[in-house]
């Protein structure tokens, strides 16, 4: 990466770094991109279409997704459906006989639950109690669990997927090997309230544009002087 001179702030040391505040790069962010809006799903739609998203894009997800109600009327019918049938439905997403199992399962368990085919008294808990019993299940991690509550609920929540754990990693928020879930919980104290889902689609927003994966797009980034993979990775001459 190749250009201005670096300021004096970019030769600091990563042992000298101090980790910008989440409130201020959350206000940071609501002027780049604005503040986020979105249609809220019936809890159990949202349990679904979070099973399909796992390891793939939106646009497959919401294929697959779209598949899936147009072949099945019902949660029931999918409930009652045999597996291969609801594989070729959300084929588009990905790993379709990982995740046919997986909505399959979580199906029965809902119902064996909770009596009905509805997520709708996760109101009754608190977040953790709910991602306690959500996580108990097979296919469902906390990830999945947090984009439920959050999306569906109005929890107070910032799940970590991999962008917002690749971001947090490099802006030293967690350790390097820090696991998601870890992330996550050590994330949770530092939210502004009232502002972690709305943070967290910026996040997504952040990392599918500037701080991607590979090749990040560090000259444009609002956050160069205060990140942490900048240190490490910054030579002298170099941005």
């Amino acid at each position: 990466m190749s250009g201005d001179n670096p300021k004096k702030t970019r030769k600091i040391s990563p042992k000298q770094f101090q980790p910008i505040e989440i409130v201020e790069v959350a206000k940071i962010f609501d002027s780049l991109f604005g503040v986020p809006v979105w249609r809220r799903k019936d809890p159990l739609d949202e349990l679904i279409v979070t099973i399909l998203s796992q390891n793939t894009n939106d646009r497959n997800r919401d294929h697959a997704y779209t598949r899936l109600r147009s072949a099945f009327s019902t949660w029931n019918d999918v409930l009652c459906a045999p597996v291969i049938e609801i594989e070729e439905a959300i084929r588009p997403a990905g790993l379709s006989n990982q995740k046919s199992k997986s909505i399959k399962n979580a199906l029965e368990w809902v119902e064996r639950h909770f009596g009905e085919l509805s997520l709708k008294n996760l109101v009754e808990l608190d977040n953790d109690e709910a991602i306690t019993l959500l996580t108990s299940q097979k296919g469902i991690g906390v990830k999945t669990a947090a984009v439920l509550l959050a999306f569906s609920l109005d929890r107070d929540l910032c799940p970590v997927d991999t962008h917002v754990h690749r971001i947090a990693i490099r802006l030293g928020w967690v350790e390097e090997k820090a696991t998601a879930e870890k992330t996550f919980y050590a994330l949770r104290s530092l939210m502004p309230n009232g502002q972690a889902a709305s943070f967290h689609l910026n996040l997504l927003k952040f990392g599918r544009t500037i701080c991607t994966a590979r090749s990040p797009k560090c000259k444009e980034c609002p956050l160069r002087d205060r990140c942490l993979y900048l240190t490490k990775v910054n030579k002298p001459g170099k941005l």
